[in-house]
């Protein structure tokens, strides 16, 4: 039945023009030129890779890198700089380029020397070896054609993905807890910048109001599970809607999109592709959204953000969406 809730909701959003298969991303804002691209989970990688976004290519390919916790900013930017290098080698050997190869050989010896602190011997070898991993993940052959945003991995571990257990849904105190002045700072805040929306304002003018709701709405949110007395971990919930309020804010839509009235094409895009290109975790804590964003809904209901029918609308969405998210997942990395 939810299976069928969601064809109905895309056939709506097909019907009323404002949704497009294909997303449509700016490559010149001057030119106001686009190239358009399906949502990464309807992607078609050959058998045996996976669909990511160019940015979690590298984040993928520097793991080897990222194994010991940076002390620093500025290490940890050396490590990227030290990555980006080998990557680059890595692509002009795939490509027979040899100037290439030989500027991006001095490059990646100079970091690897800063970086890594290797005698001349070990270096070279860790620096065969990254090119390797990337000739393995990334596969010039097996890419996508030009133009693309994606890249296609070679998947090295396959996931069973069961439905997320909800019986570890479960509070102490179901009695609601007024707002306090905090929550009440946040509710302001939100809808400060539902008019913003509504009025059409430039991105400039509440850049800084909506980065500070999504700091705030993680802290209150976490907040609230803890003093209901939440029976599950709190920190694996309340990080998950700071990414959805990315995306319904700091996002380009076509239609008005609040945090208290989310067009279904919406909700569907987000889960569909969104999150998937933008987050980098264990393929089983994306099941974490659907749950966790039901529960954002209630407390942002509680603390008198939104009205009992809209909070049903909402979280009707996310029921009928989280059956479909957990065959993308399955099917994705299986």
């Amino acid at each position: 039945m939810k299976k069928n809730k969601i064809e109905i909701m895309k056939r709506q959003a097909k019907a009323r023009a404002k949704v497009r298969q294909k997303r449509k991303t700016r490559l010149d804002k001057a030119s106001a030129r686009i190239f358009e691209r399906p949502p990464i989970s309807h992607m078609e990688p050959p058998k045996g890779f996976i669909a990511i976004s160019s940015s979690q290519a590298l984040m993928e390919y520097a793991k080897p890198l990222m194994e010991k916790n940076a002390e620093s900013l500025e290490e940890l930017n050396r490590r990227m700089e030290l990555a980006s290098s080998l990557w680059n080698l890595a692509v002009s050997r795939q490509k027979s380029d040899q100037p290439e190869y030989s500027r991006w050989m001095e490059s990646a010896k100079a970091g690897a020397g800063k970086v890594l602190n290797l005698d001349s011997e070990e270096r070279d070898r860790y620096i065969r070896e990254m090119i390797e991993r990337q000739i393995h993940l990334f596969p010039e052959e097996m890419q996508p054609e030009p133009p693309s945003m994606f890249m296609y991995m070679r998947k090295e571990v396959s996931y069973l993905i069961p439905p997320f257990d909800y019986g570890r849904i479960h509070f102490q105190a179901d009695a609601a807890i007024p707002p306090d002045e905090e929550d009440r700072c946040l509710i302001g805040k939100i809808g400060e910048l539902d008019d913003h929306i509504r009025q059409g304002s430039d991105y400039g003018t509440f850049e800084a109001l909506a980065l500070s709701i999504e700091e705030d709405s993680v802290k209150l949110f976490k907040k609230w599970l803890i003093d209901k007395g939440f029976q599950d971990n709190p920190e694996e919930y309340a990080h998950c809607p700071e990414i959805y309020i990315t995306f319904i804010y700091r996002y380009l839509h076509d239609d008005l999109v609040l945090l208290k009235s989310v067009p279904a094409q919406y909700l569907i895009e987000f889960f569909e592709d969104f999150l998937l290109r933008k987050v980098i975790c264990k393929p089983t804590e994306f099941l974490y959204w659907p749950p966790s964003l039901k529960l954002f809904y209630r407390f942002l209901h509680e603390k008198g953000y939104m009205s009992s029918q809209e909070t049903d609308v909402l979280l009707g969405g996310l029921d009928a969406m989280e059956p479909h998210f957990l065959e993308i997942l399955q099917k994705r990395y299986h």
